[in-house]
C-alpha cells in the first residue's frame, strides 16, 4: 500500500505550484490591463482641459468668436492668433502637461466650428499608443454677450 502512495506528495506539490503561478499571472495581466485604461482615461481628461482652455479663450474674446473656427486647426494655419497658439501647444509635447498621442496626424487635427447662433463645438481626436483605435473628444457651448 505505501509503495502506490510515493510521489503523491510531489505532484501535490508540483500542481499547487501551478496553481500559484496562474493566479500571479492573471494579477499581473490585470495590472497591465488596468494602467492601459488609466492611460485612456489621462487622455481624455488631457482632451477635456485643452478644449476647455481654447473655449476660455473664446469666451473672453466673444466679439471676435467667428474668427476662432478652423476646420482643421492648424498652428500655421487655420483659425486666429489664439487659436493657432493653441494648437502649437498641443503639438509642442514636451513643454505642457497635456498630451494626445497622435493629435497632430492629418486624420486627427482639432477641429473648431461656429455656427451662426454662436454656439462653438470642439472636436479634438487622437489615437493611443496601445492600441489602433482613434477616440474622439467633442464638447459645444453656447456664447452669448
Amino acid at each position: 500500500m505505501k509503495k502506490q502512495q510515493e510521489g503523491v506528495m510531489l505532484l501535490e506539490a508540483l500542481i499547487s505550484l501551478l496553481i500559484f503561478t496562474m493566479g500571479v499571472l492573471a494579477v499581473i495581466g490585470m495590472q497591465a490591463r488596468t494602467i492601459g485604461e488609466t492611460m485612456d482615461a489621462r487622455y481624455r481628461a488631457d482632451a477635456a482641459f485643452l478644449a476647455n482652455q481654447i473655449l476660455s479663450q473664446i469666451w473672453a474674446d466673444r466679439v471676435n468668436i467667428a474668427s476662432y473656427a478652423c476646420n482643421p486647426c492648424q498652428s500655421s494655419s487655420g483659425g486666429n492668433v489664439s487659436t493657432q497658439a493653441w494648437v502649437s501647444q498641443i503639438e509642442n509635447t514636451t513643454s505642457q502637461s497635456a498630451y494626445l498621442p497622435g493629435v497632430t496626424d492629418s486624420a486627427n487635427q482639432p477641429v473648431i466650428t461656429v455656427n451662426s447662433s454662436n454656439q462653438v463645438t470642439v472636436t479634438l481626436s487622437w489615437k493611443s499608443p496601445q492600441g489602433n483605435t482613434s477616440h474622439t473628444y467633442t464638447t459645444m457651448a453656447q456664447i452669448n454677450g
